[in-house]
């Protein structure tokens, strides 16, 4: 509003330089005049108002303002909006510089702040590097060379270990190349007595045992032998039915869930083992499995190698070995001497003792301390004599120019 009433005198300050010719068309006396002179007039005003509206400076003026001064020259509003469209269009009013000013820039503080930053974080970044180079590189050096070497050496003594095991392992092949051989058929001393399964439960009642615990080719011997035993049976070989039939009516615990695994290792060790031979039964229509006969093959005696030989004689010989006892002419002697030098030895290391005077009694000797001391006495005294006794160790005199 301001500049409205700023440029609204401009506006009036136009009237004194513009003919007078608005007085004439607002006065009664134009109005009065002829049509020809009214509309001279008329488009005189327009193309003044056309040429006032067309000034630079009135162009940059408001709107409003521009109608209201054309209203109040005589101007209707059909003119006055011809007029205005056909001016050209307006530019936008750019309004008064009066911003405030801006801040002062920040832009170098912050660069400087940045540098400070970047320099502290190189400074520490080359103390650490310094630090690290001149204390802990060199530590974890030795630690990383003490490692490898610890390595190096574990795996050589690694290598020497294996390489005496395998030394070891030839020197027993060869070695115990002359031992004999363990028996895998070898039954328990208790049961190779035994020719039946009665014989067998008898021992395993003396020792107590269970009957899982009793040797699986003891009881499929004596099983062999109770069919054997039997009336029509003493010339044949049991087949395998037979031959468990003969075990599990002696022992009916086989029967049982707990006899069954224990049966099923019987089965494997009787088709495994070496004095058992299965032999194909002759009797038999059967032409596709004909069923087996157990054979029993009595294993041969171990023939001794003469290093068991000579080791069983050495060892009568030391059983029996007894050491003949030497007497030397010179023994009784020796003991008599030692004796006395005991004695004397003993009296030595003894107190004095003054005689009693006339007239009175002689202490009494024999108190458990003094006779104690008395034999720790002769004991040292004896020790003492046997040292000087002792034959001296001859000493080669060396040189005093050779000593190092």
């Amino acid at each position: 509003m301001a500049e409205e009433n700023e440029k609204s005198p401009s506006l009036s300050q136009r009237e004194p330089s513009e003919p007078v010719s608005v007085p004439q068309v607002e006065s009664p006396q134009a109005s009065v005049a002829g049509p020809s002179i009214e509309a001279a007039t008329r488009s005189e005003l327009i193309s003044r108002a056309r040429s006032f509206l067309s000034s630079p400076q009135i162009q940059s003026q408001d709107i409003f303002a521009k109608r209201r001064f054309l209203v109040d020259k005589g101007l209707n509003e059909t003119e006055i909006e011809l007029l205005l469209r056909e001016l050209p269009p307006q530019l936008p009013r750019v309004p008064p510089r009066t911003y405030p000013q801006p801040p002062p820039s920040g832009l170098l503080t912050l660069l400087i702040g940045f540098a400070k930053i970047f320099t502290w974080i190189a400074g520490g970044s080359a103390t650490l590097l310094f630090l690290y180079h001149r204390f802990l590189l060199p530590r974890i050096l030795r630690t990383a060379e003490s490692r490898k070497s610890l390595k190096i050496h574990q795996v050589s003594l690694l290598k020497k270990l294996n390489a005496s095991l395998k030394s070891l392992k030839e020197t027993q092949t060869q070695c115990y190349a002359l031992l004999p051989r363990p028996d895998p058929h070898k039954e328990p001393s208790a049961f190779a007595g035994c020719h039946s399964l009665l014989d067998v439960l008898t021992v395993a009642e003396t020792h107590k045992l269970e009957i899982s615990e009793l040797p699986h080719l003891t009881l499929l011997r004596c099983a062999w032998e109770d069919f054997r035993k039997l009336p029509d049976c003493a010339d044949s070989n049991p087949r395998t039915e037979e031959l468990f039939q003969v075990l599990e009516s002696r022992i009916p615990w086989l029967v049982s869930a707990e006899g069954v695994p224990f049966e099923r290792n019987l089965w494997e060790v009787l088709s495994t083992t070496s004095v058992f031979n299965g032999l194909a039964s002759q009797d038999s229509t059967e032409e596709v499995s004909a069923p087996v006969r157990w054979a029993y093959i009595p294993p041969k005696p171990a023939i001794p190698t003469p290093f068991l030989s000579s080791l069983e004689s050495l060892s009568s010989i030391v059983t029996t070995y007894q050491p003949q006892s030497t007497s030397s002419p010179y023994q009784y002697t020796l003991q008599a001497m030692s004796e006395f030098t005991g004695y004397i030895s003993s009296n030595l290391y003894t107190p004095y003792r003054p005689p009693p005077l006339p007239g009175t009694t002689a202490p009494s000797i024999g108190e458990p301390a003094d006779e104690l001391k008395k034999e720790i006495r002769a004991l040292k005294g004896l020790v003492l004599n046997r040292r000087s006794f002792m034959p001296t160790i001859p000493r080669v005199n060396i040189p005093s120019g050779q000593v190092p």
